[in-house]
């Protein structure tokens, strides 16, 4: 069996090179988050700080501050170094944006199957092997050049599924708080999921006394570890500012307080039910206090500040982050039937099973149901639940494998086949059904989705974007998701992209777009905006023009160009540039 595994992962992995090429060869990934990434990169190789993350070429000279941790900078970066002699800076690039992400694949399919195998033996580790290189959910996320913290989640989130069917509670225990404290890192998103895997050992050893070193170490270590990334990559420390999206000063008092509440007695003393429960309380509760008393406005979420107009014509529009009733039901059915299979597969698991597999298929469940529920409120979450799935319906099918091997009827033989080839891949069949009942809603999607692919075919083309090189140098107003591939492909620096925390520069970014001439050349003066560029067919510009008929870009859309900007000759296909007089 891992020698297929490995079989198995070297064809997909080939696959995905062959047909990521494009996003290989430009180096440009897969989207701002990734091309923006890259730009860090070269940036840190170049001799920014390690402690610096602010972006100088947005919002210059000031610089767009960003949340991102270096951390997974690190492997990209070692590749990049060794490599850059003998395939120079380019290939080098290529080459670690392509392995890393494999590599992840590849660490993610092992977990998985070695969940698997825990739940139901060999022949379930290979199929959730199988299913986690075909699944849309987990790959999107691990593809070549897909280089930003996404990946790296997936990994810590198996890592910290794994762990819980470990035999060693304190083995189990510090590695899964190292992954968790990895994790919450990398990206502050995973907080709600890790919370979950916190709550499977905090009941555990709560009512029923059991796993106390488990929970103990996996505390311990989680608050050790999100100590020593903490100072190890905050230059002021404890004096930092607090931020609602990455670990602050108020994230570490209420993490050490909760460690100190829950640590010493779970790995030390020997307690009734009674006191358990009323630590684990007392843990959540001071934590929460301390929490919510030092950051009171990230109560309402990370982005509850954000300026209104920033919230209106940029958040509310990042389909990704919001709920699954914003979304297209084509691409929801397709992610979100791994997840739904998944808890009915463990349904009928949990019917057929003796004490120690229910106990399993348990925990199996909560982490299930917990994150299917997130990812229907926040639906770029949903790879964790597909990850979660994964090892149950693997085991569902071995089991459904082994009945047809003793099924004497070929009717019930077939049966079983179409039930198994409908478990290993079931959001295709289900998006398959999906068109054939909604033939005209399944249309409609097919023909938005047509028009985006040929937007950015037209408007976000490396080729198109480096043409903008032949300027001086330059400070452009560009949509926000063409701004980092300017950064990838140029010297210019430009206003804002689709990164929060330069939100005044968003806020101006916008204004330029939807506010009428007048007012939008005061900003540009007053932000030394050299060019404007613009997409037609862009969905940014599409929302500008449609909310702000008397607006700046409305009207240059319609070719009504102020005398104080001077069209120049197309950038490729679609690309339209402007300088400022």
């Amino acid at each position: 069996m891992p020698k297929l595994a490995v079989i198995i992962w070297l064809a997909a992995a080939a696959f995905l090179v062959y047909s990521s090429w494009p996003n290989i060869a430009s180096r440009s990934g897969w989207d701002p988050d990734d091309q923006l990434r890259m730009v860090q990169l070269r940036d840190f190789l170049g001799g920014q700080s390690w402690f610096d993350t602010t972006q100088y070429r947005l919002n210059a000279p000031e610089g767009g501050p960003m949340h991102w941790s270096r951390l997974i900078e690190l492997p990209l970066a070692i590749i990049v170094i060794m490599a850059a002699p003998l395939l120079g800076q380019a290939g080098a690039e290529m080459l670690a944006g392509t392995v890393i992400p494999l590599l992840c694949y590849a660490t993610i399919a092992y977990i998985l199957g070695r969940v698997a195998m825990s739940l139901g033996g060999r022949l379930a580790g290979g199929i959730a092997v199988i299913m986690t290189l075909m699944s849309p959910a987990i790959t999107m996320q691990l593809r070549p050049m897909r280089i930003d913290h996404h990946g790296w989640q997936l990994v810590c989130a198996a890592l910290t599924l794994w762990t819980l069917f470990w035999p060693s509670p304190r083995k189990a225990g510090i590695v899964m708080g190292l992954a968790m404290a990895v994790w919450l890192h990398i990206s502050l998103e995973g907080a709600p999921a890790a919370a979950a895997f916190f709550a499977v050992l905090g009941w555990r050893w709560a009512f029923k006394g059991d796993g106390a070193q488990r929970l103990g170490w996996a505390v311990l270590t989680f608050t050790s570890a999100t100590l020593a990334l903490f100072f190890g990559t905050q230059a002021t420390g404890l004096s930092a500012p607090n931020f609602c999206d990455t670990i602050s000063p108020a994230h570490i008092y209420a993490i050490a307080a909760a460690g100190m509440i829950i640590a010493p007695p779970a790995l030390l003393l020997q307690l009734g039910r009674v006191p358990r429960i009323a630590l684990v309380l007392a843990a959540a509760l001071a934590s929460a206090a301390i929490y919510l008393n030092a950051a009171p406005d990230c109560a309402r979420g990370a982005f509850s500040t954000m300026d209104p107009v920033v919230r209106a014509y940029w958040y509310d529009m990042v389909r990704e982050g919001l709920p699954v009733w914003h979304q297209k039901w084509g691409t929801a059915i397709l992610m979100l039937a791994v997840p739904a299979v998944g808890l009915a597969t463990l349904a009928l698991l949990l019917i057929r099973s003796d004490a120690e597999q229910r106990a399993n298929y348990a925990i199996i469940a909560f982490l299930g149901i917990y994150t299917l529920l997130l990812s229907l409120l926040v639906f770029r979450t949903v790879s964790t639940a597909t990850l979660v799935a994964t090892p149950v319906i693997a085991t569902g099918i071995a089991k459904l494998f082994s009945r047809y091997r003793a099924e004497p009827v070929a009717i019930r033989r077939i049966g079983l086949v179409a039930l198994m080839a409908l478990m290993l891949m079931p959001g295709p069949y289900f998006s398959q059904i999906f068109k054939l009942l909604s033939p005209h809603l399944a249309n409609s999607q097919l023909e938005v989705a047509g028009e985006k692919g040929s937007e950015a075919g037209q408007c976000e083309s490396s080729e198109s974007v480096r043409a903008l090189a032949a300027f001086k140098q330059a400070n452009i107003v560009a949509p926000f998701d063409i701004g980092p591939k300017i950064l990838l492909n140029t010297s210019h620096s430009v206003l804002a992209s689709s990164h929060h925390r330069n939100e005044r520069a968003m806020r101006a970014h916008i204004d330029i777009y939807r506010l009428p001439a007048i007012q939008s050349r005061g900003i540009i003066q007053r932000r030394k905006v050299t060019h404007i560029v613009a997409c037609t067919d862009e969905a940014e510009m599409k929302g500008y023009q449609r909310r702000n008929p008397d607006g700046l870009w409305a009207q240059l859309a319609k070719g009504n160009t102020p005398d104080w900007l001077e069209a120049m000759p197309d950038m490729g296909e679609g690309l339209k540039v402007w300088r400022v007089r």
